[in-house]
């Protein structure tokens, strides 16, 4: 099964600074959830990390050509397959659309759990806005 969709939590999301740049042609749009848990970095950013016990809030996207999306933003997470001095992690999640309660297999980006800091705050609720 070919994964189609992709699951975004921080800038990438609607009205945030990097939403019209890498996902300006998403063919669609949900609101969504996940596992993880969510925290707020010192550099304007969100980090999810792949937990079993906490929730994420974000967006599920379709895309026209989803290996030209992942590219860029395989770039943007500074994820690199195989190399250790990758930022992120690009995984498979089950994901389930608020509102209809589908759940769909999505790619996301998580942060390496060796690079959890002590300046890293939990993300209230899960739930990221670039105000929090």
């Amino acid at each position: 099964m070919a994964i189609k969709h992709v699951f975004v939590y921080g800038t990438l999301k609607r009205g945030q600074r990097n939403h019209d740049r890498f996902c300006g042609d998403a063919l669609t749009i949900e609101s969504a959830v996940t596992t993880g848990r969510l925290y707020q970095t010192p550099y304007g950013f969100p980090a999810m990390f792949d937990a079993p016990d906490g929730q994420v809030f974000g967006e599920v996207m379709t895309f026209p050509d989803i290996e030209k999306t992942l590219e860029r933003l395989d770039k943007l997470e500074g994820y690199r397959p195989g190399d250790s001095r990758s930022h992120y992690l690009r995984i498979e999640k089950s994901v389930r659309i608020v509102g209809i309660e589908r759940v769909v297999h999505a790619w996301t980006y998580t942060y390496l759990i060796s690079k959890l800091r002590s300046e890293f705050t939990p993300v209230p609720h899960g739930c990221w806005n670039l105000s929090f």
